[in-house]
């Protein structure tokens, strides 16, 4: 993803090292670890927004989840927070 630099060129919203580059996969988990959360909370919580507004076959594609794992999510995302913390904390 990239936003417009100071210069008017394009930069990576992310940046890596180096700059010119964007940020791995690798540490953007290490840097989510570095301040205590969870990088399988964040991925579902994402995919949980995700599927309010996309059909579940997409959400499968974009997070490479199956499509049965994609149609979960949906139906928590339209069930109350209630049946969501009953089901995450049957996971823990």
């Amino acid at each position: 993803m990239f936003r417009p630099s100071q210069d008017g060129r394009r930069a990576y919203l992310l940046p890596g090292s180096p700059a010119h580059r964007p940020i791995t996969a690798q540490r953007i988990v290490n840097k989510l670890r570095e301040h205590g959360l969870k990088v399988i909370s964040a991925r579902n919580t994402a995919m949980l927004e995700a599927v309010a507004d996309l059909p579940p076959i997409v959400i499968s594609d974009l997070f490479g989840v199956s499509a049965s794992s994609a149609h979960r999510g949906a139906r928590f995302a339209q069930d109350s927070w209630a049946g969501y913390l009953a089901a995450c904390r049957a996971t823990e």
